[in-house]
């Protein structure tokens, strides 16, 4: 299994177990910088010139700015003190899109490298769009188009099929990595973006790594249910060897 960090916090919750020592520690802080996009305990994230970097001292580990990939001014980044997710706007033949990143901030991994946004089915190309919002929890992302599209992104799915919370709008087929969970074109985006949830959820494994289900869900009808989708992916600590 690959190496791909859980924040201390999120991946001992997720599976009920006590922190190994130090994990939860804090003699090291990483400093703030100018451009920064967001920051939390663990460390923080910023620009400088076209790149994005990012700083963790999760299981106290001592800071290290890494730079995790391209940006752009119209960048949106979700961080949750380990992961980062980002969006980074691209023009072909005048046209703008994004395309998605996720990289980890303490072992400087990849696990999403200018993806575009819309899965299009099994065995055909991805498809553009431009993002209203982007979420992060540990080992899985989520994003909202401008056009209502609602994707789960995971960095390892576990081979489990997803499963459908509520009645979503269309099949679940998972492609990849991805996931599209639903296409709500006649909400407004900022509000469907803004009804956006992105869980980890109880799992299975011990202190270096394991599987957890991710579950988003977005309330498209403020009236009505919530409706998405819960997939299993695996996780691996940064703290073991």
């Amino acid at each position: 299994m690959k190496i791909l960090a859980a924040t201390a916090a999120l991946a001992l919750a997720a599976i009920g177990l006590s922190a190994p020592s130090g994990a939860l520690a804090r003699s090291h802080k990483c400093p703030h910088h100018h451009g920064q996009l967001a920051g939390d305990w663990f460390g923080n994230v910023w620009h400088h010139g076209a790149s994005l970097y990012a700083c963790t001292t999760v299981y106290d580990h001592p800071p290290r700015a890494r730079r995790l990939g391209p940006w752009t001014p119209a960048t949106k980044v979700a961080w949750d003190g380990v992961n980062a997710v980002w969006s980074v706007r691209h023009t072909s033949l005048g046209e703008p899109s994004d395309r998605v990143w996720a990289a980890n901030a303490d072992s400087g991994k990849r696990w999403l490298s200018g993806t575009r946004l819309v899965p299009n089915g099994p065995h055909n190309p991805f498809l553009a769009g431009r993002v209203q919002r982007v979420l992060v929890k540990d080992a899985g992302a989520a994003w909202i188009t401008q056009k209502g599209d609602v994707v789960l992104a995971l960095n390892e799915p576990a081979g489990e099929d997803p499963v459908a919370v509520g009645t979503p709008p269309l099949p679940l087929v998972a492609v990849k990595q991805l996931l599209l969970v639903g296409s709500y074109p006649t909400v407004p985006a900022a509000q469907l973006a803004a009804t956006a949830t992105l869980q980890e959820l109880d799992g299975d494994g011990d202190e270096c790594g394991g599987v957890n289900p991710y579950k988003l869900t977005v309330q498209p009808d403020p009236s009505g249910p919530r409706l998405g989708a819960q997939w299993d992916g695996y996780w691996d600590s940064t703290n073991c060897s």
